[in-house]
């Protein structure tokens, strides 16, 4: 069977994150290193970001990993995604009380460098009108194009429009066969889901 046709066996499973929520950080680490390996046979696995309207943080780091995503590919995206949640204390509201945009921008910008997910500045592209290159994403790119309306805040909301359209209001949600899934808890291991599954499964 090719993999094509694999993929579309599998029961969507959608789950939802905020960047900014505590819960979605510890769940984060739980999907990526146990539950995607557990349940990948039977499963396919659709990320999403959104953001809680009381984590002003959330959607400005959702334009970012969108135009990380775009720019470098998916793999880049969750490598943004993974350095976002470890070092979620440098933009909590906690860490950030009363942020400037310029100031929520630069945070971001200095969490993808530190991933190494942006390039070196060329000396004579640093001016508005330049020119870019292919994949090169610099600092002061990152920055300017996380506020391009068109191409990046437009389709960042649009992935935010998908939560709300399934009545997530709060993370990690999962959506999954199309419904949302009430009860569930983000310490949840492989057995808890496993249980959960199966509850699901009788209806």
């Amino acid at each position: 069977m090719s993999a094509k046709k694999m993929r579309s066996s599998l029961i969507t499973w959608h789950i939802f994150w905020d960047l900014q929520c505590p819960y979605a950080r510890q769940h984060w680490h739980q999907h990526r290193h146990v539950l995607a390996n557990a349940f990948r046979e039977k499963y396919d696995f659709q990320i999403h970001l959104t953001s809680l309207a009381f984590h002003a943080q959330a959607f400005p780091g959702q334009c970012a990993a969108y135009l990380l995503g775009q720019e470098k590919g998916p793999d880049a995206k969750m490598q943004f995604i993974d350095a976002c949640f470890e070092h979620q204390h440098e933009y909590t509201n906690a860490a950030l009380p009363d942020p400037t945009k310029s100031e929520i921008k630069r945070a971001f910008a200095n969490i993808a460098q530190q991933a190494g997910l942006l390039d070196d500045d060329d000396d004579d592209n640093n001016n508005n009108t330049s020119v870019h290159a292919d994949n090169k994403l610099s600092y002061d790119d990152f920055i300017r194009r996380m506020d391009d309306w068109e191409n990046v805040i437009k389709p960042a909301y649009a992935e935010h429009k998908i939560a709300l359209g399934y009545g997530v209001f709060g993370t990690p949600k999962h959506v999954i066969n199309g419904k949302l899934v009430l009860d569930t808890e983000s310490t949840w291991g492989v057995e808890e889901w496993k249980a959960k599954l199966d509850s699901l499964a009788e209806y």
